[in-house]
């Protein structure tokens, strides 16, 4: 079984977030292994248990979720695509802000962690400024990305749509420089490209330390990303983030090697989840043998409205 490219980077985006929750912002790499060595070898979906993180190096932050749940990144993007999907597969800035704070802001169906970005952007929203982004460099600049792909991945303007949907939670240069570097990798391998004659490419377009850290990551002669992220760092920042996910990429051998491989990096693995899901998902497909696995789509919490929506989005 397979799906359109667009659909599969949808859904590939949702089923990593939603696989990283459990060990999601635990900077213990070697905790990390030794859970998954206890789960068969897996450190997807892990049950989100506090005593992950007794004594080890991290924040637990997801004590309101639940495995198969998504985490804060991941509502975002799903938010998103269900937004555009109302808007006739187009993205409004002014529907989504406004969704964003319904969902996000008190009395919102959101209930758990919200990150320095969404309450920079809650409170600009709230106090009607435009942009409504705050100056951040983390990874919540990405994670509306994948829906715009999808629908705009041949038009002409879909840099200028990435940068709005981006702004409504960051505004910051170093964000943006990374945003389109993302935009163009999706654009690239939901139209053909392989993944790694994309990641080449795309770490062409950008320019200064932005492209000297993407090259480095293809480049390095560490092929473990787990020791990689140790070199260049774990957290949520794109600096580091970013690299991270290049390496991931291109050291990965299917859609889920890259997934526990991700999550196996420690830190901001959720954070990183969305690209590479994305990214994977659209070259391979769900359910044939390098793709998303049917069974971790059936782990996910309201994976039948998932999947409805991705494909829904996806062919708009």
């Amino acid at each position: 079984m397979t799906k359109t490219p667009t659909s599969a980077l949808l859904l590939g985006a949702l089923v990593a977030d939603a696989a990283s929750l459990g060990l999601h912002w635990l900077y213990d790499p070697d905790r990390i292994a030794k859970i998954a060595a206890e789960r068969n070898g897996s450190a997807a979906f892990a049950p989100v248990n506090p005593a992950f993180f007794d004594g080890a190096k991290g924040y637990f932050a997801h004590g309101a979720r639940q495995a198969g749940m998504l985490t804060q990144y991941g509502e975002a993007l799903y938010l998103a695509i269900r937004c555009m999907i109302d808007s006739g597969g187009t993205f409004d800035a002014d529907a989504q802000r406004s969704a964003f704070a319904a969902h996000f802001g008190a009395g919102g169906a959101y209930t758990g962690y919200i990150d320095r970005p969404t309450r920079g952007a809650l409170e600009r929203i709230a106090n009607e400024k435009l942009p409504s982004g705050i100056d951040d460099d983390q990874n919540p600049a990405l994670a509306r990305l994948p829906a715009i792909v999808a629908t705009s991945h041949s038009a002409p303007e879909l840099l200028q749509t990435a940068t709005d949907a981006m702004q409504i939670t960051n505004v910051n240069e170093v964000a943006e420089a990374y945003n389109a570097v993302f935009a163009d990798l999706l654009r690239r391998v939901v139209t053909g490209t392989p993944v790694q004659d994309a990641l080449d490419a795309a770490a062409d377009t950008a320019s200064g330390d932005v492209r000297d850290a993407l090259k480095d990551a293809l480049t390095t002669s560490e092929t473990d990303t787990t020791v990689y992220a140790g070199e260049v760092g774990r957290a949520c920042h794109l600096p580091t983030a970013g690299p991270v996910m290049f390496h991931v990429l291109r050291h990965s051998t299917s859609y889920t090697d890259a997934v526990e491989r991700n999550i196996l990096a420690a830190g901001d693995s959720a954070g990183r989840s969305l690209m590479i899901g994305a990214a994977l998902g659209a070259a391979h497909g769900v359910a044939t043998p390098k793709g998303i696995p049917l069974a971790w789509i059936l782990e996910l919490s309201d994976g039948a409205a998932i999947w409805k929506a991705c494909r829904t989005l996806g062919t708009a």
